[in-house]
């Protein structure tokens, strides 16, 4: 399970007010953009994603707004699947 905390200005410091959603990238290496997963709503703060074999993952999350701007990710996080 990820979790992350909410964001809750833009980059430009002014407030957030059109959060769509989050996008969690992860992978085996450091992070690929091509493997990444939505999640759909703005109001979740973490997600569960399964089926990943064993190994050492990246993972790293985005902030998406209504428009489909992306924020920069966030700093990435290694975890082991033993």
């Amino acid at each position: 399970m990820l979790r992350w905390s909410a964001p809750t200005t833009n980059a430009d410091g002014s407030p957030l007010a059109d959060l769509a959603g989050y996008r969690i990238y992860y992978d085996t290496l450091p992070i690929d953009p091509s493997r990444s997963r939505i999640t759909s709503t703005g109001t979740e703060t973490s997600d569960t994603l399964r089926g990943l074999g064993r190994g050492s993952y990246h993972f790293a999350v985005t902030a998406v707004d209504t428009s489909g701007n992306e924020s920069a990710m966030s700093n990435e996080v290694i975890q082991v699947i033993p």
